[in-house]
């Protein structure tokens, strides 16, 4: 404890002795000498968003596409095409850094309007409403870029493309069980519960092109895409299909022929037809820009989608024995046993059978295409 205190005191003495190691400012010393070296830029010279200076540039805006559709899918040798022009809204948004001559940019769009028509194994009709949606983004180097705004690289992005408008709507039934076919055990007739669902097409896209922009001058620029699309995949459902079965769901007639004779069993389809499978394709896309003002841009041009491949079909099936006359039964009241008189119920009860059904590699073919108006803000 005593070598402890002396230690302290010794150290404590030290600190008072000795003179003060301090710097020594002088009468002109000012807080901003100190602080201005820490910057390489004064701060009255800092850039804000959007100064020609600055290195990092957005821009966003509204684009409105008019764009013609088409396609055609095979499935068991029957073909269901459609064809259509569709009025669509799009919002878009693009960060460039001058430093990395990089950029990211996304889009996403909605159908206002669908019309058509489409064709397939069973009638011809206009198309008059659908879905048409889409949205993607990318992620792109400049590798010849002159700091300006002109420039040419290469990009890597992703693509979502929902290309569903209204055409036919196939009934199936939604019957599980024998108990859920309706029927009468007195006449025989029957009918099945049923429902129907729209087109639903839904793609996946990998993106891989070349990008280019040339600013011809102060009021006037050029840019253009090319993407090669090596993978897409596709899934969702064909409502129009209706297999071997016309879609009807009743009322029918029963069996009139008595055991144990029978009728040949009805095949219905079981559920809607769901399709997964991929394909490729390509994108492009040519814009020319007019700048009224230094951050607007009015654009006007085209773009065009093409995606190809094949797919597989499945859906489930119903074999339905329909309710067949019995014969008839001896009559209780009678003692000739030539006597006889209908059976009770007159009917027997109907059967329900269910399976799977897939068909595979069928081909498809979706087109897009069509007129791009921009209204840009840049900053």
């Amino acid at each position: 404890m005593s070598i402890r205190l002396a230690t302290s005191l010794a150290v404590l003495a030290a600190a008072v002795g000795s003179p003060a190691l301090a710097a020594d400012w002088g009468d002109d010393w000012s807080p901003e000498e100190v602080y201005r070296g820490a910057y390489s830029t004064e701060p009255k010279d800092w850039t804000e968003m959007g100064d020609e200076s600055d290195g990092i540039h957005i821009e966003t805006g509204l684009r409105y596409w008019y764009s013609w559709g088409s396609q055609n899918f095979e499935l068991g040798g029957e073909t269901f095409s459609e064809s259509d022009n569709a009025h669509s809204v799009e919002a878009h948004i693009r960060v460039e850094e001058d430093s990395t001559s990089t950029y990211a940019k996304g889009w996403v769009g909605y159908s206002a309007a669908i019309n058509g028509e489409f064709t397939d194994p069973y009638s011809s009709a206009p198309v008059t409403d659908g879905q048409i949606g889409y949205g993607g983004a990318d992620f792109g180097w400049n590798a010849f870029s002159d700091g300006q705004g002109t420039g040419a690289g290469v990009f890597v992005g992703y693509n979502y493309w929902n290309n569903s408008p209204r055409t036919s709507r196939a009934n199936y039934t939604t019957a599980t069980s024998d108990g859920d076919i309706a029927y009468n055990e007195d006449t025989g007739i029957w009918s099945l519960p049923g429902d129907s669902v729209d087109d639903k097409l839904e793609l996946h896209m990998l993106r891989l092109g070349l990008s280019g922009k040339a600013e011809v001058s102060d009021f006037f620029d050029i840019s253009a895409e090319v993407a090669a699309v090596p993978f897409a995949t596709i899934n969702g459902v064909l409502g129009g299909h209706a297999g071997s079965s016309d879609g009807t769901l009743g009322p029918y007639l029963g069996c009139p022929v008595p055991a144990p004779d029978a009728c040949a069993p009805l095949f219905f389809k079981a559920s809607a037809t769901e399709i997964t499978g991929w394909g490729y394709g390509g994108m492009a896309e040519l814009m020319a820009g007019f700048h009224p003002t230094e951050n607007i841009t009015l654009r006007l041009g085209g773009r065009a989608w093409y995606v190809q491949g094949t797919y597989d079909a499945t859906y489930t099936g119903a074999l339905v024995t329909a309710p067949q006359i019995q014969p008839e039964v001896d009559d209780p009241d009678s003692d000739d046993p030539a006597d006889t008189i209908p059976a009770d119920p007159l009917y027997s009860a109907p059967t329900l059978e269910l399976d799977d059904y897939i068909q595979t590699e069928n081909p498809f073919q979706l087109f897009r295409y069509g007129l791009l108006a921009e209204l840009t803000y840049r900053f």
